[in-house]
């Protein structure tokens, strides 16, 4: 892997070379390319002003679970001392987080790492509630960045993985997961967070086995029980052992929510599958919601599958 220093060295030396290779402008990290699926049939289908607006709602919406020019100041801090860059080009949004940045120097890469990868899990999962559907790719790596040009091997090992994967999900490049296997502070954790985070798929409708984000659980794992403003005064006079009770029920209610909520926009999704290449994408993401439901709610699935 060729690094930042290597880079300005050799290119500073060049004869021909009339940039300053600069810190600030290379570094070395994560690099993820994400690409909304249907965005150009959509494109074509537009008659109407509702339609433009719609598709250009999704866009936006997808561009702020992925935190693009987020108003936010706790995530716009997050970004500064992160080291994270988020652009969008239509349809499309890249990402980058440096492993060199002031919170990998506390934390470590491996944590910003794996961190990354569950904002995406989480981000890919609002986005399929939104009704949008998106596939990407993820990749370790160097880029350079000087005002509008962007040169970077990590951006085309993501962009070419997010093209092979073919079904709606992000996929880690055979690079990126070796780089966390071997990675050294994975071992600090009783149990390896990855098993949690990411997963692998054999025979994809292509053919080929990608390892990529297993955004289902991560977002259920998420869901936190929300006291409503009039169940607040009610909690407080529970006992300790019925508030346990009322949070546990509350969490898996609202776990249910959400199941039920994914399964019926995947399933409308495949009911109005235009063609065979389209309708393949949501059967494996049919097959994919019903495997991780029923490993989460055990025998409570039953209800929440979706039924072909």
């Amino acid at each position: 892997m060729l690094s930042p220093a290597y880079l300005r060295q050799r290119w500073q030396h060049d004869r021909f070379d009339m940039v300053k290779i600069t810190k600030r402008n290379t570094k070395q990290g994560l690099f993820a390319f994400v690409d909304l699926l249907g965005f150009s049939d959509r494109v074509k289908a537009i008659k109407s002003e509702e339609q433009l607006r719609k598709l250009d709602s999704d866009v936006v919406y997808a561009q702020d679970q992925f935190e693009l020019k987020s108003e936010d100041a706790t995530i716009k801090e997050s970004h500064r001392v992160s080291g994270k860059r988020v652009l969008a080009f239509s349809d499309c949004i890249v990402i980058s987080v440096g492993l060199d940045s002031k919170i990998a120097e506390l934390q470590g890469s491996y944590d910003v790492l794996v961190s990354e990868l569950h904002s995406f899990g989480l981000a890919q999962g609002a986005c399929v509630l939104n009704e949008i559907f998106i596939r990407g790719g993820v990749d370790v790596g160097f880029w350079f960045k000087r005002k509008d040009t962007l040169i970077s091997p990590a951006m085309v090992g993501a962009y070419e993985l997010e093209g092979s994967a073919c079904v709606p999900m992000i996929a880690l490049t055979p690079a990126l997961r070796t780089y966390l296997q071997n990675h050294g502070d994975g071992k600090n954790y009783s149990t390896d967070p990855l098993k949690t985070i990411i997963k692998q798929k054999r025979r994809l409708p292509n053919g080929k086995s990608h390892w990529f984000i297993n955004y289902i659980p991560i977002c259920l794992e998420a869901i936190e029980p929300v006291l409503m403003h009039q169940e607040q005064i009610m909690y407080k006079a529970l006992t300790s052992e019925a508030r346990d009770r009322w949070r546990s029920e509350t969490r898996m209610r609202r776990c249910r929510d959400w199941a039920l909520r994914h399964r019926d926009v995947v399933h409308a999704a495949h009911s109005a599958a235009s063609s065979d290449r389209v309708r393949v994408k949501y059967e494996w993401l049919t097959n994919y919601h019903n495997s991780e439901i029923k490993k989460f709610f055990g025998s409570e699935a039953r209800s929440l599958l979706i039924n072909t």
